[in-house]
């Protein structure tokens, strides 16, 4: 069951959702994500795309101490995509389960179409929008950035 608790900053109150349970397709890996997300953001670069076979990908940023392997973690397994990044990946039924970057050692992007719960995340930005696939629209008035925000 996905918890929430408000946060107050900068004299606005916020939502964040705490205890998020995710898992791959076939429900062996199963993680918990302990703290709410820093941010979330679609991703419209191409391996991103590739990777999940989609026009973009949403995800939601986490700290990687915050992680928790309820079970499966023998049966992830990394591909490095690029010399800074590797994505995590079950080993039977292929479900992208994170994307690391070695530019940010204490985060892990979650995809979060793998959250087992319905939530009302919303991304809040678009980014590498200059690589994004020509028959895609963004049809929304999210802020949209060439590259890395």
């Amino acid at each position: 069951m996905i918890e929430w608790v408000f946060v107050l900053s900068a004299s606005r109150l916020f939502k964040v959702y705490i205890n998020m349970k995710a898992s791959c397709l076939c429900g062996l890996v199963q993680i918990e994500i302990k703290s709410p997300f820093i941010s979330f953001s679609y991703c419209h670069c191409g391996q991103c795309r590739k990777s999940h076979g989609a026009g973009s990908v949403a995800y939601g940023t986490c700290l990687k101490s915050d992680v928790e392997w309820l079970s499966g973690k023998k049966k992830v397994r990394c591909f490095e995509s690029s010399e800074k990044v590797k994505r995590g990946f079950c080993k039977e039924c292929g479900s992208n389960l994170y994307y690391y970057n070695k530019d940010y050692p204490s985060h892990l992007d979650i995809p979060l179409a793998i959250l087992d719960e319905a939530s009302k995340i919303q991304p809040e930005y678009h980014i590498h929008v200059a690589s994004k696939a020509e028959w895609y629209s963004i049809n929304d008035d999210l802020p949209q950035h060439l590259f890395e925000h």
